[in-house]
């Protein structure tokens, strides 16, 4: 052989190489179709995970008919949804509910917070004028999307929802909401 044929071989080798481990990684989108899209269960035989069809209003409603309180976070994934809850009492309650947000899998699984610096946050933003519903609709004003996530939370002493929108999609974006006017403070694309 010659030292050219052997190196066109080695280039084309480490060219194909990565092509060929990433078709496989693939695999065989037709065979799981119907266990991937049930919206029964998180994860099916073959190990892959249910799609999330749910919504985040649905989640949240599916929630507080569980705890009575105050919604701080609703977030999504294959798996399901998670939902904060908070009671006027301030016992944070954290919710598993399935990929299409009608049922609780999980929970309540209440966490009574001991550190007085977290205490005093939560009191702070139970009492914010903003709900989730209507910090989503704000951030629907401001971009258009399909909300995945939101959740309540503190940024320099403001109260401020986060929104997501097309979380994990190349559309993604975050819009941030003052939790006490409802206006758009920030929108952030990506990560």
């Amino acid at each position: 052989m010659t030292r050219t044929s052997r190196r066109t071989r080695l280039a084309t080798a480490a060219v194909l190489a990565p092509l060929a481990f990433g078709l496989v990684a693939c695999g065989d989108d037709d065979s799981d179709d119907t266990t991937t899209t049930s919206s029964s269960s998180s994860s099916t035989e073959g190990g892959t995970t249910a799609t999330l069809e749910g919504d985040v209003e649905t989640a949240a409603q599916t929630a507080l008919a569980e705890v009575d309180g105050t919604v701080f976070s609703v977030d999504g994934d294959p798996q399901g949804w998670d939902v904060t809850i908070v009671t006027s009492d301030g016992v944070e309650n954290d919710l598993e509910l399935a990929p299409d947000a009608a049922s609780v899998t999980r929970g309540p699984d209440a966490d009574t917070n001991e550190d007085a610096d977290d205490t005093a946050e939560i009191e702070r933003l139970l009492g914010v004028a903003v709900d989730y519903a209507a910090a989503m609709e704000a951030a629907l004003g401001e971009v258009d999307g399909t909300v995945t996530g939101v959740e309540l939370s503190e940024d320099g002493g403001t109260a401020v929802w986060e929104v997501q929108l097309d979380e994990d999609t190349p559309d993604e974006v975050t819009v941030e909401i003052d939790a006490e006017s409802g206006d758009v403070l920030r929108t952030e694309q990506g990560d």
